[in-house]
């Protein structure tokens, strides 16, 4: 058990801070599940519904290329007022295709039910017990159709140790709009008992001279292959497909679990 001192246990991971930089993001691992999620989009039909859809990555995506409507449910403010503000100036023409809603990933209700479900992104894993994350993965199964495909993902845990703790790693380095912006993550925090992490988001703007720091501190709750698809099939789901990554590598050789679940 590697522990150092909880903060913000219960934040939400809303990016209160960090909002305004999510989109500077241009590795190819923020690009690459755009094709697959299209996919499996295609094997069914009607609206689309996405969980936890953030600044609208994929959702924008998913409206472009399926022409389909999308109903999204995010619980960050800041994250959904990114969202919006695309939609009113870089994708005005999908205005009409797209409906944000803020709330609980755990607790919704739209009335109505979907062939196509999507938590892309690791996001189920911020709901930091696992008891909430059941409650989402309900409510994912009550709204599914009968005929319905559900995708989700998530990370594969790594040892968090002693040589884990306090690392910092950079992300990306980009220059945009007269700034340099250089995202890194730093490791804070780990309970291998409750199989929590935390790491600190961190940005440093530097623009006119001037160099400006900010973060956030993100909390995910981890599952191993065994546990999460018990967990799933719980709940009633079938697994149908599983891979290690979006080009459907399997599943022990990617970084990634990824699953592809029906009633």
């Amino acid at each position: 058990m590697i522990t150092s001192q909880l903060e913000n246990y219960l934040s939400g991971n809303l990016y209160d801070n960090t909002a305004n930089y999510y989109d500077y993001d241009n590795r190819d691992i923020i690009k690459d599940d755009l094709e697959f999620y299209v996919e499996y989009a295609n094997k069914t039909k009607g609206t689309i519904l996405e969980l936890a859809s953030g600044t609208g990555r994929v959702s924008l995506y998913m409206a472009e290329q399926t022409k389909r409507q999308l109903e999204c449910i995010e619980l960050s403010e800041k994250m959904v007022n990114r969202f919006k503000l695309k939609l009113q100036t870089t994708h005005q023409h999908l205005q009409n295709k797209i409906n944000i809603k803020i709330g609980d990933m755990a607790d919704f209700n739209f009335g109505q039910k979907f062939e196509f479900i999507m938590i892309p992104w690791r996001a189920l894993q911020y709901l930091p017990e696992q008891e909430l994350a059941k409650k989402c993965l309900n409510c994912v199964y009550r709204h599914l159709e009968n005929n319905g495909v559900f995708v989700f993902d998530i990370f594969k845990p790594r040892k968090y140790d002693e040589n884990w703790l306090g690392q910092e790693s950079i992300s990306y380095d980009v220059e945009a709009e007269g700034k340099r912006i250089i995202r890194s993550t730093v490791n804070h925090y780990a309970d291998t008992t409750k199989k929590k992490i935390q790491y600190k988001s961190r940005y440093k703007i530097i623009e006119g001279g001037r160099e400006t720091m900010i973060e956030d501190l993100l909390t995910y709750k981890y599952y191993d292959h065994k546990e999460i698809v018990e967990i799933v099939q719980s709940l009633g789901f079938r697994i149908i497909a599983e891979y290690g990554y979006y080009d459907k590598r399997e599943i022990k050789d990617g970084d990634e679990m990824i699953f592809v679940c029906s009633k």
